[in-house]
């Protein structure tokens, strides 16, 4: 007696084959998403890429923006006055966005998740933040912005890499 010689039985193998190739392909794929790192010139502006590495997202709603000011360090957090923005959609946990400085020198990265994605860094009455945000170096915060001196870092290679960690 011959197993698995009609096409009734060789049928269900394939299906099981097929489901096999998908989990090991979707395994390797997650695999590779916990340690992407971007091409180095994935960057959407001309200049030096920098890749903000950005940790601790709370949830996928929305957007997340990031803003690179520098290397005038007069410029840092004065509207209008950016070096470079990026915005994408929010992925939860970490996600890697590419900004480009235009020339060497010292900058400074400024992350804040749009969760409403209402296109404003929104805040409480009293003026504190009510939206996640992070910062270059990942100074501490206490009731007070940081100043560039902490926040800054050095452009001055091919690729360079800043990690930001979230707070919320």
């Amino acid at each position: 007696m011959k197993m698995f010689s009609s096409t009734a039985y060789s049928r269900p193998n394939g299906v099981v084959l097929s489901i096999l190739c998908l989990v090991l392909l979707l395994s390797v794929s997650v695999s590779f998403g916990a340690d992407f790192q971007l091409p180095v010139n994935t960057c959407p502006s001309e200049g030096k890429p920098i890749h903000i590495h950005v940790h601790g997202i709370k949830s996928a709603a929305g957007t997340l923006k990031a803003v690179l000011y520098g290397p005038d360090p007069e410029s840092f957090l004065v509207k209008g006055a950016k070096a470079d923005k990026e915005r994408e959609p929010a992925q939860k946990d970490s996600m890697t966005l590419c900004l480009a400085a235009p020339v060497e020198g010292k900058y400074a990265v400024v992350v804040y998740h749009d969760e409403n994605d209402n296109h404003k860094f929104d805040r409480n009455w009293i003026g504190l933040p009510t939206e996640g945000f992070g910062v270059s170096k990942n100074p501490s915060l206490f009731l007070a912005a940081p100043s560039f001196e902490e926040s800054s870092f050095e452009v001055n290679g091919e690729v360079t890499h800043v990690d930001v960690d979230m707070k919320y």
